[in-house]
């Protein structure tokens, strides 16, 4: 065991704790919770402890936890100790009548940094990577608003409520299609990172992406009757700085309250995207998908409407057969999100959000599933019966 003091560290690519709140006595790491758009509650952490190998930690948080105190009873935190492999603490405990939220593992860490979040991290970095990766791709072209790099435009960056500076960012968007065939196509808008603590959309959106460019059947079949349209990350200041709901920009704000032309001109990250959705699609949507994740702990969940016949779509059909745990949630577009939007603005002929869930003992590899089901209830939906054609 090290006798060099315990160090919390959150300044970093989507780092989330204040450090200057939490303390360690012992082998019990108090933390301090942020949220910057429910203040005195907290909803995100993810930071990294250095000098622990050998040690057997236990770490508390208050349960002052934005959305109900109840969803921390089931939750599971995850750590890793190689940047890679994350796993879920072996303890998760919420003490309601101490008002306090603990989690440990049985035995001593074996790295000496340890990475701690409440949810798989997917970082601005990663974004970048991918969306990087994607410009290699024989299917993957810029939009109509994009340039050779897939950028549409920066994030206007700024000062943080921890009074860090933060850089502009790349907003991104690229068209997946058969570049070759110039038969009709259905156009498919995805979308993700509005809210930048919701990271597990985007590890599913990235296993949806990768099919797509893929060289199975079914995916060859789909790039011949679909255009996808993509947008992975909306709010990319956010989710660098390790905000909840907000932006950067406009700290009091929920990101996807916003999107109406009357109401953007002063949030850049959103308006850039918007009026890119405005400009790509040219008056042509068949279907929209945003992709967010939240914070219950039963199912995952679509978010679509009912009364305009969504739930029996067929691709929503035959995402509900891939991933039969899925449920179905009805959605009243009572407020300017990305959904009313492409509902309203875009006359998106099905638009929906899809809800991805923090659920106990969730693991990467689920994610990915769930992306490549993704994909293949579009081609199902889509493009069924052409792969001999």
């Amino acid at each position: 065991m090290t006798d060099r003091p315990i160090v919390l560290d959150a300044d970093f690519d989507s780092g989330s704790l204040d450090v200057a709140g939490s303390r360690v006595e012992g082998n019990i790491v108090h933390l301090a919770g942020r949220d910057n758009f429910s203040p005195g509650c907290w909803k995100r952490l993810h930071f990294t402890v250095s000098n622990v190998r050998g040690r057997t930690l236990t770490f508390q948080i208050g349960d002052h936890f934005d959305t109900d105190r109840d969803r921390l009873n089931h939750h599971q935190m995850v750590y890793s100790e190689d940047g890679g492999r994350w796993r879920h603490f072996d303890y998760n405990q919420r003490d309601a009548p101490e008002a306090v939220y603990s989690f440990r593992n049985r035995g001593p860490f074996t790295g000496d940094r340890v990475a701690v979040a409440y949810g798989f991290p997917y970082p601005m970095s990663r974004v970048v990577a991918h969306t990087e990766k994607m410009r290699s791709s024989a299917w993957v072209s810029p939009t109509a608003s994009s340039d050779d790099r897939l950028v549409l435009g920066m994030s206007p960056g700024g000062i943080d409520e921890l009074d860090r500076n933060i850089a502009p960012h790349p907003l991104f968007g690229y068209q997946i299609a058969e570049a070759d065939d110039t038969s009709p196509k259905k156009t498919v808008v995805l979308m993700s990172g509005v809210h930048p603590n919701e990271t597990l959309a985007n590890h599913v959106l990235e296993a949806l992406i990768d099919w797509l460019i893929s060289d199975t059947a079914h995916a060859c079949a789909l790039r011949k009757r679909a255009r996808f349209l993509v947008y992975p990350m909306a709010n990319p200041d956010g989710r660098f700085a390790g905000y909840n709901r907000t932006t950067v920009q406009h700290i009091d704000r929920d990101a996807n309250r916003f999107w109406r032309e009357d109401l953007w001109a002063d949030m850049l990250d959103i308006a850039t995207v918007g009026r890119a959705l405005i400009k790509d699609t040219d008056g042509q949507v068949d279907m929209f998908i945003d992709l967010h994740c939240w914070t219950d702990t039963q199912h995952h969940v679509g978010i679509l409407n009912k009364k305009e016949g969504y739930w029996d779509d067929p691709f929503w059909r035959a995402m509900v057969a891939l991933e039969p745990g899925l449920e179905s949630w009805d959605s009243g577009w009572d407020n300017p999100s990305t959904e009313t939007f492409a509902f309203e603005r875009l006359k998106a002929r099905f638009c929906m959000t899809f809800e991805l869930m923090y659920l106990p003992g969730e693991r990467l590899a689920n994610l990915r599933r769930i992306g490549r089901h993704m994909g293949e209830a579009l081609y199902r939906a889509l493009a069924a019966g052409s792969v001999d054609q």
